[in-house]
């Protein structure tokens, strides 16, 4: 994606975020919001939630299975030049909730069985427990892959699939751009 089209992208998020959000402009709820997380979860939870939700209406209103955590606190939430200091903490918080997942925690579907319980084995033994997910390139938002996933199984059904049939990679390839998704791996 080169640089003209993300600025584009963003100018059309910020414009969705401000239709969506009603007091976006108001200086003190901004204010509060854009604050870092401290104390306990009962005191910062609703801000938490706040930006979850919000991240996960802009991703399937957008349709975007991989967002960029870097693009979505420089770009989606920069007001001014500021920029939400618990994003960083809101995008860690939703990797140990589920709600978006890295690439790298992904199976590889054309490996075979044995690689991919090595895999899972060593993931387990080194996986971080909170990995920092603002180094990650790409993360995949859980419920546009659930989404995606569906619409991938409604293709094959209506293709006269079943459980016997073989669906080679090309063809496989060929319905994920049908639907929408660049990369499917």
């Amino acid at each position: 994606m080169d640089s003209a089209t993300n600025v584009n992208g963003a100018t059309r998020i910020r414009d969705f975020i401000a239709n969506e959000v009603s007091d976006w402009d108001d200086e003190v709820i901004a204010f509060a919001r854009f604050k870092a997380f401290s104390g306990q979860r009962c005191d910062w939870e609703p801000t938490f939630l706040f930006w979850k939700h919000l991240i996960i209406k802009i991703a399937t209103h957008f349709r975007l299975l991989l967002i960029r955590p870097s693009q979505v606190k420089n770009d989606w939430f920069n007001r001014r030049g500021l920029t939400p200091l618990c994003l960083d903490n809101v995008l860690s918080l939703m990797y140990n909730e589920g709600d978006i997942t890295r690439t790298v925690d992904l199976a590889d579907p054309t490996s075979g069985r044995f690689s991919q319980l090595v895999w899972r084995v060593s993931s387990l033994i080194t996986r971080s427990p909170t990995p920092d997910i603002m180094a990650e390139q790409c993360v995949i938002v859980t419920a546009m892959l659930k989404d995606k996933a569906a619409e991938v199984v409604r293709h094959l059904s209506e293709s006269h699939w079943n459980s016997s049939c073989i669906v080679t990679m090309k063809k496989f390839h060929d319905i994920c751009e049908r639907i929408g998704i660049k990369e499917c791996y």
